[in-house]
């Protein structure tokens, strides 16, 4: 990602710790402009993934894409994503003038297409679009200096496009970029089943409505003191049932914070496609930035919860008899105190 095409242009690819372990090789192709990664996956076939920033200009663009053919991926499967910064067709033009391709450029780059195969996933029919915006780029201008456009891609070879999947341009948030996430999902990749909650979430309990649904069942079904023996059972099973509450409890509120957040995205949608249509349509540019608005501070308020539990995680358990705690306060008893400065009006001892 970047803003500035001298300083602060960059790439990145980001795996989780589930993906890590399959990562084969990595390397960095041209600096600040094209790296790429490839996998071993578990049915012993190989992905390997380019990202690029592409310059604004096609001279710049052409030697990018020569660099690209030349690493001559083996790999099973390739993909190529990231900011091209050109057009192929008319389609994918915004409301005023693009970057084109030129003579070299455009040899360079039907080299690199017809070399791998690719095919651009969005116009290919096995992946299905998941929304009807038509542009990933939007310069948040109004009036005749509004600009949309096309210019985020994924180029998949024709093994993916044999396997299928689906793609959608999501909503964009002008407060982080211009660009909107792009999102590719091929089928036929095996991942394992989501491992259920099993915690007791205790943010539930400062709320009154869960505190009380909790309470409740705590103490409806607690066995008079004559049923002694049966206190063992019933304090295993009443556990269970007040797990299985709070469990409820905490998905129906993250289900409903949920829900408000597609809603927002849905707005952001709907008024996008609008402003495709007509980009002088000043109440749905409105409609566009209020929304954008409302879903950043919902996001925000996202990361500073997250944020909250990190620090709540760090008093419950970096106070706790370890090596680190110790090593911290032996660091303190080593300090030399001070006990005298010298000045020019003569020595301070204190």
């Amino acid at each position: 990602m970047g803003s500035s095409q001298r300083t602060s242009a960059r790439t990145a690819i980001l795996v989780d710790r589930m993906t890590a372990p399959l990562v084969k090789e990595d390397k960095i192709l041209i600096e600040g402009r094209v790296q790429y990664v490839t996998l071993h996956l578990l049915d012993n076939s190989e992905l390997t993934i380019v990202n690029t920033y592409a310059s604004k200009t096609s001279r710049s663009r052409a030697p990018l894409w020569r660099r690209i053919s030349e690493a001559n991926f083996t790999a099973n499967h390739t993909i190529i994503g990231g900011d091209f910064n050109h057009f192929e067709e008319m389609g994918t033009r915004g409301t005023t003038g693009q970057s084109g391709m030129h003579r070299r450029e455009s040899t360079a780059w039907h080299q690199l297409t017809l070399q791998y195969g690719f095919t651009d996933a969005w116009t290919l029919d096995s992946f299905r679009k998941m929304s009807k915006k038509e542009f990933t780029y939007d310069n948040g201008r109004k009036g005749r200096g509004s600009a949309v456009s096309r210019i985020d891609k994924f180029l998949v070879s024709q093994e993916l496009d044999a396997r299928g999947g689906r793609i959608e341009a999501a909503p964009s948030i002008q407060r982080i970029s211009d660009h909107s996430p792009l999102v590719l999902t091929i089928w036929g990749c095996t991942s394992a089943p989501p491992i259920p909650a099993t915690y007791f979430d205790t943010a539930l309990l400062k709320e009154e409505e869960s505190r009380s649904a909790l309470l409740d069942l705590w103490i409806g079904s607690q066995p008079t003191p004559s049923q002694d023996a049966e206190w063992p059972a019933w304090l295993e099973a009443t556990s269970g049932r007040v797990l299985q509450c709070n469990i409820k409890i905490a998905r129906e509120k993250k289900k409903t914070k949920g829900a408000r957040i597609r809603s927002l995205q849905q707005k952001i949608r709907l008024a996008e496609v609008q402003l495709q249509r007509d980009p002088k349509d000043e109440p749905a540019r409105e409609i566009l930035m209020v929304a954008q608005g409302h879903l950043a501070d919902l996001l925000q308020e996202k990361v500073a919860r997250n944020h909250q539990l990190s620090s709540a995680s760090w008093f419950k358990y970096g106070d706790t008899c370890s090596k680190c705690f110790f090593d911290f306060h032996r660091i303190g008893k080593k300090r030399t105190p001070l006990k005298e400065l010298k000045t020019e009006g003569g020595d301070i001892t204190g």
